[in-house]
């Protein structure tokens, strides 16, 4: 992969500039993401119904726990897939499942270490993965050795780049969150209109103990759990490219990306010039 061979505009973006571009790129490589993301998100969501039918109650945690695994693996999956395509080098479904793969083991070592020691150390899940959110575009793209990882995300943090990715994270949390709701919502109304079967508003009736009931569903109702990590899923692709693509903005600020474009493509123009 080359830098000038990027279709994309390599340029400084905002958090925002980067949800509009994963937006694009969704469209444009709408079937093999969703061909992608069902490898990881069907299993999540039938491991989920199966664990929260057996619990009968307190099943939400559960099922972010698996979405959470699963989400991990998916995480990767679409960067081997979406990376290359961004430096003109087409990849496949079976392509980019063979390179997640080839060095899963060691991206699965890297990526529960970091989080069980946010979670030991009580640090909210948030400041983690501000230092340790591009894990897959540092193992999978750029090949780093494993011993070389935790340099490698360090780096990219250094000139504000943890803050800018904390607050980006942040942004896209929230935006993904209310992207997932309106999904939400859609399933909700489409299940009451055309089967009669409201999956969580309508299906409890006012009264003065509706929010203990509407928070009971929340956790014990296997059809609202599995119905809120579907939005999640379906949601989660565009919330991924637009990470990806933070990720691109850190190098380019950090690491001169733009100026390095500009040197390399002066020099392929000079070199054709002299043969």
């Amino acid at each position: 992969m080359k830098v000038e061979d990027c279709i994309v505009v390599v340029e400084r973006r905002t958090a925002g500039g980067c949800i509009d571009l994963a937006f694009v790129f969704a469209r444009q490589f709408a079937a093999p993401l969703l061909k992608l993301t069902a490898w990881f998100a069907v299993p999540s969501v039938l491991l989920s119904w199966l664990v929260a039918d057996s619990r009968g109650r307190d099943v939400l945690l559960p099922s972010l726990v698996i979405f959470g695994l699963f989400c991990m693996l998916a995480s990767a999956a679409i960067v081997t897939a979406i990376g290359p395509q961004v430096f003109g080098v087409p990849v496949t479904t079976k392509a980019a499942l063979r390179l997640l793969f080839s060095r899963l083991p060691a991206y699965v070592m890297a990526g529960t270490l970091a989080r069980t020691t946010g979670l030991c150390l009580m640090v909210p899940l948030l400041f983690v993965m501000a230092w340790c959110g591009h894990l897959p575009e540092v193992l999978f793209l750029e090949r780093t050795p494993l011993n070389e990882v935790s340099r490698r995300l360090s780096t990219l943090c250094r000139h504000g780049g943890y803050a800018r990715n904390l607050n980006r994270l942040l942004t896209l949390t929230v935006f993904w969150a209310v992207f997932s709701f309106g999904v939400f919502l859609i399933l909700d109304l489409s299940s009451g209109t055309l089967f009669q079967r409201p999956i969580f508003f309508g299906t409890i009736a006012p009264g003065p103990d509706m929010r203990s009931a509407f928070a009971s569903q929340l956790v014990d109702d296997a059809v609202v759990v599995t119905a809120l990590q579907v939005s999640l899923w379906l949601t989660f692709p565009v919330m991924r490219l637009a990470w990806f693509f933070c990720y691109l903005d850190q190098r380019i600020r950090n690491e001169c990306w733009d100026l390095e474009l500009q040197f390399r493509i002066e020099a392929v123009r000079l070199e054709e010039q002299l043969t």
